[in-house]
């Protein structure tokens, strides 16, 4: 199913996997609904008005439920109208038979259209109603109460195509979904360390931020880089470079908080958002951050960070990460391997916070 409900602005990000099947739809609903307009004033020429009307009326729903998903942002709605139509369409054909009795093999469509639009479990079990509903109609009609009759061969004959096809849908579903879930993941991870990357974690900030703002909720923003790290570079080679980014990052891993966005922000530089976090806590993360990294040893030499905090007061992203890289740089220039505080007229001193934080360790 479309994951896009949370938030109404994948709507027009065109980066997005599910904008593709947004804009799928939009095109089966306008063609769909445009043949059926066709194919209702042809019904309307020949005097039959029952299928004018029905399909007169599928169209015209279909194009009000792309207007609906249009000014709410929810898809919901324009998925099952486009299953329902079909499941009504599709019983239509069994009754009517078709040419020569070959409508019946217009429904071997609905079992990508329903995976599609609904993944694969909820998609299964539309699947399972249609094709119960349309045998019960191939024994009506071995039973003679409709008009159109299928032997007992076609309908073996149908009920096994369908199945492989259904299965043929599903593994090939399952197999996007997948594909989809893998590229989501290299889009928004950085391949060395495993965290996320400076695209994902400027996108989730800006989110944080707008739901701050709404809910008027503290926000906190963390940045770090490791100490003297080109001299490591220099002196030990790359591969030592990589290995303290990747330990690093595991122990950054196991020191923040579930509700906690971290990030390599590029070179040796990451990033914490933290939610939901004021200035004094985001203070106890941060120095649980440094604290942990410290006590990593590489024999020769031991990591250290100097670490750069700001608390969200209504900036924008890039502000908001400008004010922590400020605090960053005076961590440096005040000895490395400290935590620094930006804007403290508007927050609680570092020395107080440093010295509330002593306390709730000594107790």
């Amino acid at each position: 199913m479309l994951n896009w409900r949370k938030n109404k602005e994948i709507y027009h990000d065109t980066t997005s996997p599910e904008f593709d099947k947004i804009r799928l739809i939009y095109i089966f609903i306008i063609l769909g609904s445009v043949v059926l307009y066709i194919m209702s004033f042809v019904h309307l020429q020949r005097g039959e008005k029952d299928l004018f009307l029905f399909e007169a009326l599928v169209s015209t729903g279909g194009l009000l439920s792309l207007l609906y998903m249009r000014i709410t942002g929810k898809v919901s709605i324009a998925e099952n109208f486009i299953l329902i139509g079909l499941y009504v369409l599709f019983i239509m054909i069994i009754i009517d038979g078709g040419l020569e009795k070959t409508g019946i093999y217009w429904i071997f469509v609905f079992p990508f259209v329903s995976f599609f639009l609904k993944g694969n479990k909820v998609g299964l079990l539309w699947n399972i109603l249609i094709l119960g509903t349309i045998i019960l109609f191939l024994y009506l009609s071995n039973e003679k109460i409709i008009s159109i009759a299928y032997t007992p061969i076609e309908i073996r004959q149908f009920i096994g195509a369908y199945l492989i096809v259904m299965t043929l849908a599903y593994i090939f579903e399952n197999t996007l979904l997948k594909s989809y879930d893998k590229l989501s993941k290299l889009a928004m991870t950085d391949s060395l360390t495993g965290l996320y990357n400076r695209y994902y974690l400027f996108k989730r900030l800006e989110e944080e931020i707008k739901r701050a703002k709404r809910y008027n909720h503290p926000l906190c923003m963390i940045i770090f880089d490791i100490d003297n790290f080109k001299q490591i570079n220099d002196k030990y080679g790359h591969d030592v470079g990589d290995a303290v980014l990747t330990m690093v990052a595991r122990v950054l891993k196991r020191n923040i908080r579930e509700t906690d966005i971290a990030g390599r922000f590029g070179g040796e530089e990451f990033v914490i958002v933290c939610p939901e976090t004021d200035i004094e806590n985001g203070y106890l993360v941060a120095e649980k951050i440094r604290e942990a990294i410290s006590q990593i040893n590489f024999g020769d030499f031991k990591v250290t960070v100097s670490i750069g905090l700001s608390c969200f007061s209504g900036e924008t992203a890039e502000q908001l990460l400008k004010k922590a890289d400020i605090a960053l740089y005076r961590a440096k220039d005040s000895g490395k391997n400290r935590v620094e505080i930006y804007n403290e007229k508007n927050c609680p001193q570092r020395e107080q916070i440093k010295t509330t934080h002593q306390e709730q360790q000594a107790v």
